[in-house]
């Protein structure tokens, strides 16, 4: 896939997770989260920078999707350095979650496609693909970018707590429940 395509994919997995987080309450985790795994959304297509890496070779695989995880994790080591151990523990495997969890939505965009990827190079050289669409379908990539925004969306909106200031319908009706009159 393009980039709309996998910025799609990576959004529309997300929302689950961010769902979770916003019904928890944690809307800063889960917007920054958001925020890591988008902009680590490409990172497998750096291989077409380089002229010693084969496009859809070991930056393709679960292995990278490892490695890119322990790179978070090494990232924010300096900040978890001063916390209490368990939440140094958890910030860790957040990182790691993180980072992992967006080249796994890369893997995912590009198995759409003829290409496909071999996710376990070179263990195996076995290339999966569900050959639904090409990569260079524009349709199919800004569909998915559509998809995507739109799961963000509804995870954003159903995972939002209700506000804590009843609407002034409703203050005016336990007011005249409680036999006050609405002229007090």
């Amino acid at each position: 896939m393009f980039p709309p395509g996998h910025y799609g994919l990576a959004l529309a997995l997300y929302a689950v997770v961010g769902y979770a987080l916003l019904s928890r309450g944690y809307v800063r985790d889960a917007l920054s989260g958001g925020g890591v795994v988008l902009s680590y959304a490409l990172l497998p297509d750096l291989d077409g920078r380089f002229e010693f890496l084969v496009h859809r070779g070991v930056t393709h695989t679960l292995w990278f999707a490892v490695a890119v995880g322990g790179l978070c994790v090494l990232v924010v080591a300096s900040s978890l350095l001063a916390r209490p151990r368990r939440e140094a523990l958890r910030g860790a495997l957040w990182a790691f979650f993180l980072g992992s969890f967006a080249v796994v939505t890369h893997l995912l965009a590009d198995l759409v496609n003829p290409w496909g990827v071999m996710p376990i190079y070179p263990v195996s050289p076995a290339l999966y693909s569900l050959d639904l669409v090409r990569a260079t379908n524009d349709a199919a990539n800004y569909a998915m970018l559509a998809f995507g925004v739109g799961c963000a969306t509804a995870a954003w909106v159903a995972g939002r707590a209700p506000t804590a200031d009843p609407s002034l319908v409703r203050r005016l009706y336990r007011r005249l429940r409680r036999g006050g009159g609405a002229a007090e």
